[in-house]
């Protein structure tokens, strides 16, 4: 298994309109598990809508569970990418973890892999055991945002803090996206000072 950029393969692209073949596989893949579910999902229909031969997917995906891990590790990669751009324009770190949680709320409303992966309840194991991966890396650039530009000090308890932040933060969007409108205002109004009180001992007054 190779790696390219946010995933691992079977094999690895070596021109643009490969590369561009796997993410219409991502993509497809997505699409079918939201749709029928990870149990009725299948390669051929993956397949089928991403209108290539099913033999296409398994030259780079050996089954649908490695989608699904894909899956995953491109939603960090674009996460990651999408929070950064917009934390360069904040200016107070209440306002940053306002914008990470806005975002991971609109990527899942938005970006069918969110969906995906929340829906079949499978993720990676590895992103979620190996330290600096998934969550953990994730926590860590957003600890030392918090520690460059807002002051905080750093700490064990900081990193802990933060990374619990973080996972509270996620499942409170999850929690938001399932309830009415009126619901989720109320959800995410109680919910945010949580994560503000759970960073605030370790920044200054």
């Amino acid at each position: 298994m190779v790696t390219s950029g946010a995933y691992p393969l079977r094999r690895m692209p070596t021109q643009d309109r490969a590369n561009r073949q796997v993410e219409r596989i991502l993509d497809a893949a997505c699409a079918e598990v939201v749709e029928r579910g990870y149990d009725a999902a299948s390669t051929s229909g993956i397949a089928k809508r991403a209108e290539i031969a099913v033999g296409s997917v398994y030259r780079y995906f050996p089954d649908k569970r490695s989608l699904i891990q894909a899956i995953e590790r491109r939603n960090q990669a674009r996460y990651t990418e999408a929070v950064s751009e917009r934390l360069a324009a904040v200016s107070s770190w209440r306002a940053a973890v306002d914008v990470t949680l806005d975002t991971f709320r609109e990527m899942h409303r938005t970006d069918p892999g969110f969906k995906a992966v929340v829906l079949s309840g499978l993720g990676d194991p590895e992103l979620e055991s190996k330290p600096g991966e998934f969550d953990d890396q994730h926590a860590g650039e957003f600890a030392e945002l918090l520690a460059a530009r807002f002051g905080a000090r750093d700490s064990r308890d900081f990193r802990l803090a933060v990374t619990l932040s973080i996972a509270m933060g996620e499942s409170l969007a999850h929690l938001a996206d399932r309830l009415s409108a009126d619901e989720a205002e109320y959800v995410l109004e109680q919910g945010r000072p949580v994560l503000y009180n759970l960073l605030a001992p370790h920044l200054p007054a």
